[in-house]
């Protein structure tokens, strides 16, 4: 038997859908059984009749690269046959159901089962939802009625339901956006997907998706990370509440499928007001990776003899006042251990780029987290292969040490992360008078040492830029000069 229950869990995170009204609105439905319904009607653990949603039957023939007969009974065979796609419908329809009630439970009810839904099977479907909701403000507010323009902030003028005061906000499922027509083309590199949050320093957050967003994210390796993200047409309550209590920011980007992830969490430093024209207002937030707990990540410890650089790198990143998370820790730092103990006190940043120098190594952070990395480190994370048909955009360009290109935005894309170019793609460097010629990568093999992350969630920024270095035979960087090197310091 099949875990439906487990692949419902799957498609909402995937599809961006709450999943407390997906498991609640299945059980209630079929018990997470995929069955027939309705004399033949309604197909699936969702009961979706198509009909009504052919629609959405379409869109997962064609994600899952299958044909939608035209026939009902072709049709109840396919789906009863095929768990993931009868799964993916039901979210699907599930998703678009609960947001056109407004995220209201009592609406929902009666759009997907009917107006007329008997009250007893209401409260069957509601104590339902309340049970996976666990009773909490969330659920009793979408199951209280529904009152147009009650506790919304956003964009003056407009009801945004799910929206509250940045105190009470419980953060929503990822949001979720296909651009039009574009599921014909199946689950790659078509439907934009994203989440801006911007949280308070309890670590409750508000959700600005709904709204026009830009932002650019710039991260290299020889200083801290930044981002500037700007939110348009707040009105004046929301935007008073982000200047006055919002302290981090949050952006996940990418699109439908298996290319979308987290791409930036930072501290804001500066937040601005402005107006791009006379009507267009913007607050534009300036934001640092792990600003606070660079500047004010105090460590105040002893540690005994014995200790290795590594041991004082974790130490040190656990002890701090803010404590921070590993990344990628180089197992090239030296082994030689303290030959007696120690007074570790100041700022955490210095003592790690202190281990990071002593080591020809270069330390930096990236997501929160502490990577201390030398240049003749393997990456341990997978290659990615950039080709016109995975995202690759125009003519990437020989520089002296690798490769500039542009991509269709692509998380995966981190610092010291390698990608492979087909090397008939690159346009060769021009010969300067008197310089070096420089040959490109004889495995097109190439590492990240900068990136910009551009987006504009309804304009046509959506990439990444990229300052690659080429791996000499595929292997260290080819502009190292000696094996101790460390071009980065």
């Amino acid at each position: 038997m099949a875990d439906i229950k487990g692949i419902a869990t799957y498609e909402a995170q995937l599809q961006g859908v709450d999943l407390n009204i997906v498991l609640a609105t299945i059980e209630a439905e079929t018990n997470f059984r995929n069955i027939v319904g309705d004399n033949g009607d309604s197909l699936g653990p969702g009961q979706v009749q198509p009909r009504w949603h052919n629609d959405a039957y379409v869109w997962a023939a064609n994600r899952f690269h299958l044909v939608w007969p035209s026939n009902r009974k072709d049709q109840t065979a396919l789906t009863l046959s095929n768990d993931q796609f009868a799964t993916a419908v039901a979210v699907r329809v599930i998703g678009k159901t609960w947001k056109g009630a407004n995220y209201n439970f009592r609406k929902f009810s009666e759009y997907y089962v009917g107006a007329k839904i008997p009250d007893s099977d209401y409260q069957r479907r509601l104590n339902i939802y309340l049970k996976y909701t666990n009773g909490t403000a969330a659920g009793a507010a979408a199951s209280s009625a529904y009152t147009p323009g009650q506790n919304t902030v956003g964009q003056t003028g407009e009801v945004q339901p799910g929206i509250g005061p940045i105190n009470d906000v419980i953060v929503p499922a990822t949001n979720y956006g296909v651009v039009a027509n574009s599921q014909k083309y199946g689950n790659i590199l078509y439907g934009r997907r994203y989440r801006i949050l911007v949280s308070n320093s309890k670590g409750t957050a508000l959700d600005v998706s709904d709204l026009r967003c830009t932002f650019e994210v710039y991260k290299t390796m020889m200083q801290p990370q930044f981002s500037t993200v700007t939110i348009y047409n707040l009105n004046a309550e929301t935007e008073n509440q982000i200047i006055n209590e919002g302290d981090t920011v949050i952006v996940e980007a990418g699109y439908e499928g298996e290319q979308y992830g987290f791409i930036f969490q930072g501290d804001v430093v500066q937040p601005i007001r402005g107006k791009e024209d006379g009507v267009t207002y913007k607050l534009t937030l300036n934001s640092i990776d792990s600003d606070r707990k660079l500047n004010f990540g105090y460590v105040a410890f002893s540690v005994f003899k014995g200790q290795t650089a590594r041991d004082i790198v974790g130490n040190v990143s656990s002890k701090a006042k803010i404590p921070m998370e590993l990344g990628f820790i180089s197992n090239g730092l030296s082994q030689a251990k303290l030959t007696r103990g120690k007074v570790i006190f100041g700022k955490s940043q210095d003592y790690l780029r202190q281990v990071a120098q002593s080591n020809a190594a270069t330390f930096y952070m990236e997501d929160g987290k502490v990577n201390i990395i030398k240049a003749t480190d393997y990456p341990p994370n997978e290659i990615v292969d950039l080709a016109p048909e995975s995202g690759l955009i125009g003519t990437p360009m020989q520089t002296d040490y690798g490769v500039n290109f542009k991509c269709l935005l692509n998380p995966r894309l981190k610092l010291n992360s390698l990608v492979r170019i087909d090397n008939r793609q690159i346009q060769a460097q021009t010969f300067q008078f008197g310089s070096i010629p420089r040959a490109l990568d004889a495995a097109g093999i190439y590492r990240i040492i900068e990136l910009r992350h551009i987006g504009d969630t309804r304009g046509d920024n959506w990439y990444t830029e990229c300052t690659t270095v080429s791996q000499a035979g595929g292997v260290v960087p080819g502009l190292l000069s000696s094996p101790n090197a460390n071009p980065w310091g």
